[in-house]
């Protein structure tokens, strides 16, 4: 039997992996969360805007599971490895936010059902944060009426991805959207509705207590095998070893989950697969999205092709005259792929 710890989208995408790759043993997935495993950017989106429902955001119903051969546990944890009564067993535990007293914080379905109805009773808010959930939060709130001041303690918005003309051109539409952004700022002022998106922490503790070797997260090989033979970690609470930047990295985003969940499936069905993948994410703000290919860390130089206040807009990052990285909107799905494959050679060449 396969066990999977943690019950968000990697663990699903292990189940498809792992069936269309013909793989025939039974599955047990152990959940906290008393959903099964969905999707998480719409939980900023279009579940707290009112404009979606639970059942919008699952991977797959939960017929699907039984009609796949998992015995799906919602609602349960483990406490111990030695409690997983399993040959292979797959940690996906995933992340918790980091918290903050006073505020309310969004990773979960209910987090945002909660959310959505303290925002129908509300007529001011306060965001914390300028990454991901902040910016994003900011902008569903905004959206449904509320007047939000946002709170980042850096100089700019999304500052992790290095890319000042994009925040630029973020300052510039939050703004204009009626936002009180305050950059560089710890000065929260009291709201209705106070909601904190400063980060979260790998949810290690499982594989820890195990004996497993943790450093930012669990760490993990190539095929995702951890230090113990038999037992894999995948998704946000992995440290993996990405072949294309030659570093281990830790990634905090869905489509890494789900590139793990699949890759791995497709391991442990006996297909000879490897992670080799330019990474990717996207967010969401008033109606317009950007993405981000790649890891800049180590670029020497950038270039900026377009305006990211208009439709089209790309930001490299260089090393040695070659892209190692970019930040994106507006370019078609041909122009994204020969963007990647870019990407794909000159970190290749760089490494």
């Amino acid at each position: 039997m396969i066990g999977i710890v943690g019950g968000g989208i990697a663990a699903a995408k292990v189940v498809e992996g792992y069936r269309e790759a013909g793989g025939e043993e039974a599955i047990r997935i152990w959940s906290g969360d008393p959903h099964g495993p969905y999707h998480r950017p719409p939980l900023s989106k279009r579940l707290l805007r009112g404009e979606a429902g639970p059942g919008d955001a699952l991977a797959h119903p939960v017929e699907w599971y039984v009609n796949n051969g998992v015995e799906l546990l919602l609602g349960e944890t483990v406490s111990s490895l030695d409690e997983v009564p399993a040959e292979t067993v797959v940690i996906a535990t995933g992340a918790r936010p980091r918290p903050l007293e006073g505020a309310r914080t969004l990773r979960t379905i209910d987090d945002s059902l909660e959310l959505h109805r303290l925002a129908e009773h509300a007529r001011t808010a306060t965001v914390i944060g300028g990454g991901f959930i902040g910016c994003e939060v900011t902008a569903s709130l905004t959206m449904l009426g509320l007047k939000v001041t946002q709170v980042v303690r850096d100089p700019r918005v999304f500052a992790v991805l290095q890319a000042p003309p994009l925040s630029d051109a973020l300052h510039e539409r939050f703004r204009d959207h009626g936002v009180d952004l305050r950059l560089d700022s710890s000065d929260a002022p009291a709201a209705d509705l106070v909601v904190a998106g400063i980060g979260v922490e790998p949810n290690v503790e499982l594989a820890r207590d195990a004996g497993l070797e943790v450093r930012s997260g669990v760490v993990v090989d190539e095929t995702f095998r951890t230090s113990r033979p038999g037992v894999f970690a995948i998704g946000d609470v992995a440290e993996f070893l990405d072949p294309l930047y030659g570093r281990y990295r830790r990634i905090e985003h869905w489509s890494n989950a789900a590139y793990h969940g699949t890759t791995l499936g497709q391991l442990l069905a006996g297909r000879d697969v490897r992670y080799d993948r330019v990474s990717s994410f996207f967010s969401e703000q008033f109606g317009r999205s950007f993405k981000a290919f790649g890891d800049p860390e180590g670029h020497d130089a950038t270039a900026l092709e377009g305006d990211f206040r208009d439709e089209r807009a790309v930001y490299r990052f260089l090393r040695g005259g070659r892209t190692i990285a970019a930040v994106l909107q507006g370019l078609d799905g041909e122009e994204e792929n020969a963007l990647t494959d870019e990407i794909r050679a000159g970190a290749r060449a760089a490494a």
